[in-house]
Parts: C-alpha cells; structure tokens; sequence
C-alpha cells in the first residue's frame, strides 16, 4: 500500500509542478508526506494486531514442544486463531496425559521387571550359601528357572512392542494366510507344555490376507491369556461369516475362567491397562495393533459362563 501511495504520489508531483507554484506544491509535498507516515503506522498497527495471536501461539507451541505444560491458552476468538488455539490445547491436554500414563507405565514396568530379578538373585544366593528350597537344590534351581523363564518373556513382549510399528509398517510379506493352520499350530504347541487343560476346536480352512507371523504372534497372545485363566477348557472356532453384507473370518476363543468385569472390558486391550494379578499385560495390546493392521477389529465379552475373544478379519481366497 506504502508502494502504491509512493507512485501515485510521484505522479501527482510530476503534474503539479507543471501547473501550480512552487509554494503550492511544497504545501502539497508536505501533506503527502504527512500522509503517508500516517499511512505507515496504520499499517504497522494492523500488521501488530494480525501477527500478535500468532506470535503468542508461537511462544505457547515452543513450550508445548519442550514439555513445559502450562494453563490452557487464553485465546478467545471466534475466528480462525480461536480455533487453532482451542486445537492446541486439545493436543497439550492428550499429550499431557500420554506423558503421564507412559510415566506410570514405566514406573510399573520397572517395578514388575524387579520381581524376578529378585527371587533369581535371592535364590542364587540361597545356593552359594547351600540353603535350599524345601532342603531341596532341585527345587531351588527349578524356581530360579522359572523366574528367569518369566523375566526372558517379559523383556522379549517389551522388545517387540518397540519395534512393532516399524515391522507392521516396513514388511511386505502379506499373502494368503491359513488361519486354520495357525491356530492348528499354536494348539500342539500350547499342549506340549500345558495339557491340564482341554482345547475343543472347530476349525475351518478359511484364508486371511496378511502376515503369518504377525498373525501368529496375535493370536498366540489371545490363547496365552486364555490358558493362563481357563479352570479346565478352552473352545476355539474359525468360521467364515457375513457381516453387512462383508466376508470376514472369525475367530473365537472361549474359557471358563473367571467373568471379566464390566469396566475392566473397554481397558483390556489398551497397553497402559493393568490386570487383575496387578501386572501390565503387553499381549492383548500387541494383538489389538496386530490385528487393526490388517484392517481387522478384536474385542472380549462374558458369555454365560465363558469369557470370549472375537477377532474379525476381511477374508480372502487361496
């Protein structure tokens, strides 16, 4: 606009001084000039006024990003920095709380790691000193086992989950995929080391597109909870069904164990839940983002006197 002003005004001088005194145009000069410093601070208190939101917000976003957490932004606009203030303080508050749920994870984490780690230390000294469980070295050995047993599943459960996204994201290897020779699978091999507990199954042939081991690794976390709660049996089915006019594989697996409260059901999946034996399970996390993956959806519910997982799966051919 200063531009604009600047030409028009050279011009006006070009013709005034060919038809007015020389007094005249020094009076006219000096108004222009006045005028175009008025101009200019117009402008520069319009270009203030627009940029000082941004400037705020820009100040607020650098702590946001630094984690310095402060009060909610005092922005109240209707217009566009309104909003985008409103969208800033929706993104503090969900990264406020991931902060401190990731916090409570890893305190937790932590805490659950140093269990094992204790009785394997405490038992191992146990048998330098030749103090035995039950006067029993067998024993005392079978315990530290054991735990070193639970503690190598933890940190491998631990491990995957850090690297899940970039295996789900980076892996290429979807095809057909026999859910029935999976689930086939896990069940021999689950047997092997647990056959306390009876596996009634019917299974179809029906075929996934997706990644076997992925798939795998998800299911096997569902029959793992599964076996460690079931009194007695477990049923397993794989079916083909229709849901909204959509073919989809479903795979359900029942137990007999204890109802799962109704308020612990929307946290079961979530990896910041901790379970009834107050340990944070990473398994059904690690199933749920396996199984979105392929574009699929899990859920549990009491069933009468089971408990049931549901996973559902877009279906494909051979």
């Amino acid at each position: 606009m200063t531009a604009f002003l600047t030409f028009i005004t050279g011009i006006i001088t070009v013709v005034l001084v060919t038809y007015v005194s020389v007094d005249v145009l020094i009076n006219l000069v000096r108004l222009l000039v006045i005028l175009s410093i008025i101009n200019i601070c117009i402008a520069k208190f319009i270009s203030n006024k627009i940029t000082e939101p941004l400037r705020y917000l820009e100040k607020k976003v650098r702590k946001i990003a630094n984690k310095e957490w402060e009060e909610p932004i005092d922005l109240n606009r209707g217009d566009e920095f309104g909003k985008l203030a409103s969208s800033i303080n929706m993104m503090q508050e969900s990264l406020k709380k991931m902060e401190m749920e990731e916090e409570i994870f890893l305190q937790s984490v932590s805490h659950d790691l140093k269990t094992p780690i204790m009785v394997i230390h405490s038992y191992s000294q146990a048998l330098l000193d030749r103090i035995y469980l039950n006067d029993s070295f067998d024993e005392t050995v079978a315990v530290i086992i054991k735990e070193a047993k639970h503690l190598e599943k933890k940190v491998e459960k631990l491990l995957y989950l850090n690297s899940l996204d970039y295996i789900l994201e980076r892996k290429s290897e979807c095809k057909p995929t026999n859910v029935q020779a999976i689930v086939h699978n896990l069940i021999e091999r689950f047997l092997l080391v647990q056959n306390n507990i009876v596996i009634h199954n019917q299974l179809k042939t029906v075929f996934v597109w997706g990644n076997e081991e992925e798939l795998t690794v998800a299911l096997e976390n569902i029959l793992e909870n599964n076996m460690r709660f079931a009194k007695s049996s477990i049923w397993i089915s794989v079916n083909r069904v229709l849901v909204q006019e959509k073919e989809l594989v479903e795979i359900i697996l029942e137990n007999d164990g204890p109802p799962i409260e109704a308020e612990q059901l929307d946290q079961l999946f979530n990896h910041f839940y901790k379970g009834m034996n107050g340990k944070f399970g990473l398994g059904l996390f690690i199933t749920k983002k396996i199984i979105q993956f392929h574009n699929g959806e899990v859920h549990a519910e009491n069933r009468g006197k089971r408990v049931r997982f549901t996973i559902l799966l877009p279906s494909t051919t051979n």
